[in-house]
């Protein structure tokens, strides 16, 4: 089935978006058009975050550290009269707490981190179909060279889908994400943002009914 511009009318000046994109200067495409013509990008995993537990461990072990270190510094009691197991103890009580506060830490943080992956790689994999899908729909647009615009088809975007009117490149993403813009481009001035339009023809209307070439 050929596809014709509904702007020209013509079928011989159209050609697909992903072509469009391959040889810019033949598909005329103006190069301010480029970006917005691009496919979506691919999404990208988010950061693994530590939970807040960890952050509490971490407090806690600091603030015990720096309240044995304060201890130390106090004025010692004679420590001769005790065993060698409280000496041990008091000088080194400070330091078993935070130790273990620490290694808390550290085995809280390995395993919300592993939770937190898989829930990040579960919710890539919905993004990941999203996007395929996006893709689909991006690579189901046509550019005509000689507007200059983008537009869907019959049937491009959903089966059974109306043709889109002709549409500027920077109303094209909005219509692949499935938010169609209410500004389609009515002529060749209006798909660039430059130039002016071509001269109408007898049996050949653009979009809203104007006339095009």
């Amino acid at each position: 089935m050929s596809v014709i511009c509904p702007g020209c009318a013509g079928g011989e000046h159209v050609l697909p978006v992903p072509e469009a994109l391959g040889d810019v200067v033949a598909a005329a495409v103006d190069p301010s058009a480029v970006a917005h013509l691009a496919p979506p990008p691919a999404p990208q995993p988010g950061p693994v975050r530590d939970s807040a537990a960890v952050a509490v461990l971490v407090v806690l072990a600091a603030l015990w550290l720096l309240l044995g270190v304060l201890s130390l510094l106090r004025p010692r009691p004679d420590l001769d009269r005790y065993g060698d197991a409280y000496r041990a103890g008091y000088l080194l009580g400070g330091l078993v707490g935070p130790a273990v506060l620490t290694g808390a830490a550290m085995v809280v943080r390995m395993l919300s981190r592993r939770r937190a992956r898989r829930r990040e790689e579960e919710l890539l994999r919905g993004r990941q179909a999203r996007w395929q899908h996006l893709v689909a729909r991006w690579r189901s647009g046509w550019w005509c060279r000689r507007c200059r615009a983008a537009f869907f088809p019959v049937g491009a975007l959903h089966p059974g889908a109306p043709p889109s009117p002709l549409l500027a490149a920077r109303h094209y993403p909005s219509w692949v994400l499935g938010t169609p813009s209410t500004a389609p481009a009515t002529a060749t001035a209006t798909a660039t943002g430059s130039g002016s339009a071509p001269s109408p023809g007898p049996g050949r209307q653009g979009a809203g009914g104007q006339a095009l070439s």
